[in-house]
């Protein structure tokens, strides 16, 4: 990587890395998914890439799916893949033209009273998080959704899923979900909330409309990708890769994956496996060839974490194991971009032991060698440590950057 190119400041644009920015604008406020970006910075990157009507983008990371919502808003045709079940769903639910007046009839058809038959998974979080009562109306609302034999089947889950958090003891925490000491939510309450929610929905139809421009999900790896989408060239992928920062979103996610797509610990630890190593409990997945070379900024900065007094032996090693993945992520992106077409990532940089592992150089100079050309390192914000690491080793920031490369 050249080592002269510089980190250009674009901090106008830094309050829309954050979803804060869209909390009022349906769809993207439908659900609270805390690790997206918002759309003003993907219609930002668009017009920087010079995207036309009907070009294709992709989104390996899809998330949230804000790439994927403001894509079919303003005409660009859509493809994204994630690991997660939940994040597919959700990506899915979120480019899908609905009928407000056909979805109105069905509310009150499937919030009714608890069934009696209801099958719940036998994991310690759901206790825990809801009392008996309301954790049996959960999985009955959900069967009733389950049920439907038209496109609403889909849409009603989504208010289900979004208001776990409201009517839970878990909160999300950082990297993990936390019981509080907050009331388990009763029944006639959970109804209420849901009803309200899907209705919320419904009346927000009316105040956006989509492009005729596709969208597809697929569940995947961005580490090696579904032949369907091998088989397309893209003009552009925007995408938000999970930060090395040790968050596990299978934690993060945990009561959403358990209600509407997995029914079991075991399955639970399995994705949790399989997902990118951003976190210490992600096993090697995929073997790098023999093209890969640790970074020497990356190594540099390893050999002085090994001098540093680590709360977990495996912060090392996962790291490691983030480029080697990240690796295989930018030579998939390689393969399908166009000449002349232009990948964005999001990123941050992070900070172990005092120790800052530059993120955005450490790709830029992987991209590189895959033959991608970068075009700029661009600082959207800079973000505080945490409250330890700067009782230790003083307030230093570490940019949240944008990385951008031509084909």
């Amino acid at each position: 990587m050249n080592s002269k190119l510089p980190i250009i400041e674009k901090l106008e644009w830094g309050k829309f890395v954050s979803p804060v920015s869209d909390r009022n604008i349906p769809p993207y406020n439908w659900y609270s998914f805390k690790h997206r970006f918002g759309s003003e910075l993907a219609f930002n990157i668009f017009t920087m890439f010079g995207l036309k009507k009907g070009s294709f983008v992709l989104d390996p990371f899809c998330g949230g799916g804000t790439t994927l919502i403001k894509a079919k808003l303003d005409g660009y045709h859509s493809v994204g893949i994630d690991i997660s079940p939940f994040s597919v769903f959700l990506s899915k639910v979120l480019t899908t033209g609905y009928e407000p007046h056909k979805l109105k009839q069905d509310v009150k058809k499937i919030s009714h009273d608890l069934k009696d038959n209801v099958e719940i998974p036998d994991v310690a979080i759901l206790k825990k998080s809801f009392s008996d009562l309301t954790l049996k109306y959960i999985y009955s609302l959900r069967d009733s959704i389950n049920a439907l034999n038209s496109p609403g089947r889909d849409f009603f889950m989504l208010p289900l899923l979004s208001i776990l958090d409201r009517i839970s003891k878990a909160k999300k925490s950082g990297g993990f979900l936390r019981i509080t000491e907050q009331r388990k939510s009763s029944v006639i309450a959970t109804k209420k909330v849901f009803e309200a929610e899907a209705l919320r929905f419904i009346n927000d139809l009316f105040l956006f409309k989509y492009t005729k421009a596709s969208s597809d999900v697929i569940l995947g790896d961005s580490r090696n990708y579904p032949q369907e989408v091998k088989s397309r060239q893209y003009d552009a992928i925007l995408t938000s890769p999970p930060y090395p920062n040790r968050h596990d979103y299978t934690r993060i996610y945990e009561l959403e994956l358990l209600v509407g797509f997995i029914c079991s610990n075991q399955s639970l630890k399995l994705l949790r496996y399989d997902t990118l190593r951003s976190h210490v409990e992600a096993r090697k997945k995929y073997e790098v060839d023999g093209c890969y070379t640790i970074p020497s900024l990356l190594e540099a900065q390893m050999n002085k974490l090994r001098d540093r007094n680590l709360n977990n032996s495996r912060i090392i090693p996962t790291l490691y194991g983030y480029f080697e993945d990240m690796y295989l992520s930018l030579k998939e992106m390689s393969k399908v971009i166009k000449k002349k077409g232009h990948i964005g990532l999001v990123v941050s940089n992070v900070r172990f032991a005092g120790i800052n592992i530059p993120v955005d150089e450490i790709l830029g100079e992987i991209g590189e060698r895959e033959g991608l050309k970068i075009r700029g390192i661009y600082t959207l914000r800079y973000r505080g440590n945490s409250s330890q690491q700067m009782s230790l080793y003083k307030r230093e920031p570490t940019r949240e950057s944008l990385l951008v490369w031509e084909k």
